[in-house]
């Protein structure tokens, strides 16, 4: 695989169990091509503004979410939309799950069971959603069945949430159904937990069916009936199509349908039996021993029709290609079916731990209970057959045990697989603490952030912030990289590259160019601000797969560190800005401090003290004694008191103009004030404070130049006597 050429993903979620196996067929295709995969958690629009990995994708898959593709068609890279239409009037080629056809033979059933109130409940929003509406409105009207809108419930969305929120609508409104077609599992689900709890059994009172066949659907209780999709195959469609337009082939912007099968369980009534089915004949039959019996020489002949048999099922489809060996579908099919025939002959078969591998082979690829009982009951029939007639008892012992084993070795590989889903769901706990003291307990001190990756199967991760757009573009800035899984080039701290660059193929790991790994690019977004981008490289099938809530949780972890840094970071900046306007006003104080009260001499008899700054009780004082001295010394008969500097004239400055101005006049002088505006010496006048003894004046100027009128018939020569 190269690092040079690659797919491009836009999803609204990378982490979720149907993401998961959306990816894993998208992957594989890739891969057979040579091209990695970058899947980015964000909306076409956002990948376009914030340009992201735009150098190193040569084309893009758009899932679910299809609007605002034009700027990328623009490009003139070819997309694909997955699960949805770019538009009416589509300018790329789209693939849908046959929701239509789906949903069609699931209402058709419930029909066909006597049911006619039938609710259907989905999130409209959504493209598949409403070709299932569709489908249940046309199912209705095959039947002549009044289409009634009080059946119809819009859910907010497709978790388990809105399924409880459907049932509270149902008990609320009083609506009467005896039946229920939910558009999604996970809903569907929701739905089985409320009516549990509000003691409505299903399928006894009501009739319940959804849409997906997710794990958990196996398993509920009772079973749920539903549709199922494969959502591996359905990413492969897509990565197939983006492929031949990578390669110039022509394609029509058209829909390609995946097909969709009707899976019934407990839920809808029914208790279905495995179903039967008989192989096709086939020319690469595995031939008996020349020495056997005729009887069993044409029982033998379809071993080779069961193995592949055995490998549709374990590949949930009865249309596998002739020309490809079982292998492909299940590795082990041979294996079983050659252990199924020397137990009837009577001769060495393949060692216990292959038979052991290729059952925990089929429990891993095939989780569906029922399909594996299918499996064993399907081998035992053939084995039964293919002792027909031969009358050998030992014989029948020894496809009796080698049976028994096969369930053995089954039920123990469902049972490992359930034990490490066990185990890591008991290490969540563990892992989630760890995270939670990495990211949220670090009091700002720097630590690492991305310590925790290798605690959840991560090979890789980046963690880089927005930078302002240089000449080229957004860049991004490297606060962290580590590779926990494998030795990598990892980018220093502050390594800055452009947003389209993002991360540049040199620091990627050798797991980058494994088919069983993707690339992941979320961004980490708060308060309607970017804040950065996390880059991983993990598996594409991994625990996380359970359930994506725990990267999302530990993705919020995340960025709440990155505005909790940034929320000290401004408190910091802040301080410091306070510190240093501190600094500078106390700076000022100083000075207006040492200067005290400067007393300039003017003309013969006249002193000028200017005020600057604040005066309190203190500088009063200093004020006081300052002009008495120099009043005394240079028996002065003018006091200029110039207060336009003093910032504010309250009763602490009334007071001391007050005690000046009684000073001076028992000394002998005048004084005038200058800078007291009318409306404070009014202010004054109401608080009781008499200016008498005092002459006001609003500048120096005017102070002066009075002063100079005044006094200037003293100063002039006298005339002639007359």
């Amino acid at each position: 695989m190269s690092l040079d050429r690659a797919i491009g993903i836009m999803c609204p979620d990378i982490w979720g169990s149907y993401v998961c196996e959306l990816l894993g067929g998208i992957q594989s295709a890739a891969a057979r091509a040579g091209y990695r995969v970058i899947a980015i958690r964000a909306s076409p629009r956002d990948v376009h503004r914030l340009r992201l990995a735009r150098d190193q994708v040569d084309g893009w898959i758009a899932l679910i979410d299809a609007a605002e593709l034009e700027p990328f068609l623009d490009e003139g890279r070819p997309v694909v939309t997955l699960s949805a239409r770019a538009n009416e009037d589509a300018r790329c080629p789209y693939v849908l799950p046959d929701n239509h056809g789906g949903a069609l033979s699931a209402v058709r059933h419930l029909l066909d069971h006597g049911h006619e109130r039938i609710v259907f409940a989905g999130h409209m929003a959504h493209e598949d959603i409403r070709q299932r509406f569709q489908a249940y409105r046309d199912a209705l009207e095959e039947r002549g069945i009044s289409f009634d809108p009080d059946l119809v419930f819009d859910l907010p969305n497709n978790e388990r949430a809105s399924g409880r929120l459907a049932v509270r609508r149902l008990l609320e409104e009083g609506v009467t159904c005896t039946a229920m077609f939910l558009s999604a599992d996970k809903e569907a689900l929701g739905v089985l937990d409320a009516f549990a709890e509000a003691g409505i059994r299903v399928p006894e009172d009501i009739a319940l069916v959804g849409f997906d066949d997710i794990e958990a659907a196996r398993y509920a209780s009772p079973p749920l009936t539903t549709v199922r999709q494969r959502f591996d195959r359905l990413g492969g469609t897509a990565a197939e199509l983006l492929l031949d337009l990578l390669a110039g082939r022509e394609l029509p912007c058209a829909g390609h349908i995946a097909p969709t099968t009707l899976v019934l369980r407990r839920s809808c009534g029914c208790s279905p039996a495995p179903a039967q089915r008989d192989a096709p004949p086939s020319s690469r039959s595995a031939a008996a021993p020349a020495s056997a019996p005729a009887s069993a020489r044409s029982a033998a002949a379809p071993a080779g029709a069961l193995a592949r048999e055995l490998a549709a099922l374990a590949s949930a489809s009865t249309a596998l290609d002739p020309s490809s060996p079982p292998e492909e579908a299940w590795p082990g099919a041979t294996e079983v079916v050659l252990g199924l025939e020397a137990a009837v002959w009577g001769r060495p078969g393949p060692a216990a731990a292959a038979l052991e591998r290729a059952w925990r082979e089929a429990a891993e690829q095939m989780p569906d209970i029922d399909q594996l009982l299918e499996m064993i009951d399907r081998l035992e029939r053939a084995g039964q057959k293919m002792l027909r007639g031969a009358g050998d008892a030992a014989a029948e012992r020894r496809v009796a045990a080698y049976i028994r084993a096969a369930r053995r070795a089954m039920m123990e590989g469902r049972v490992a697989i359930e034990a490490a889903r066990a185990d890591y769901l008991n290490g969540l706990l563990d892992i989630n603490l760890v995270i939670r003291e990495t990211l949220l307990a670090d009091g700002g001190s720097g630590g690492s952030k991305l310590s925790w990756l290798s605690a959840v199967q991560m090979s890789w991760g980046c963690l880089a912030v927005w930078e302002a757009a240089g000449d080229t573009g957004p860049l991004l800035r490297v606060v962290e990289s580590c590779s926990p899984g494998a030795a990598a080039a990892t980018p220093e701290a502050g390594a800055r590259v452009a947003a389209e660059a993002f991360p540049r193929g040199d620091w990627l790991p050798a797991a980058a160019r494994r088919d069983d790994h993707v690339l992941r690019l979320i961004p980490l977004r708060s308060e309607g601000a970017d804040r950065g981008i996390l880059a991983v490289c993990a598996p594409v099938s991994s625990p996380l797969g359970l359930d994506h809530r725990d990267m999302e949780m530990w993705v919020a972890m995340l960025t709440a560190a990155f505005e909790r840094a940034s929320l000290i970071e401004s408190l910091i900046e802040q301080e410091q800005q306070a510190r240093a306007a501190y600094e500078r006003e106390r700076a000022l104080a100083e000075d207006v401090r040492r200067l005290g009260c400067p007393v300039i001499p003017l003309d013969q008899g006249v002193l000028l003290v200017p005020l600057v700054g604040a005066i309190d009780l203190e500088r009063a004082r200093h004020v006081l004694e300052v002009v008495l001295a120099e009043l005394s010394q240079k028996e002065a008969e003018v006091l200029l008191m110039d207060i336009t500097g003093v910032p504010f004239a309250d009763m602490q400055v009334a007071a001391s103009l007050m005690k000046t101005t009684r000073a001076a006049l028992l000394l002998g002088a005048e004084v005038i004030v200058v800078g007291m505006r009318p409306q404070v010496a009014q202010g004054f006048i109401r608080l009781g404070i008499d200016l008498q003894g005092m002459t006001l004046h609003q500048t120096l100027g005017s102070a002066l130049s009075a002063l100079r009128r005044r006094r200037q018939p003293l100063d002039a020569p006298p005339g002639p006597r007359a």
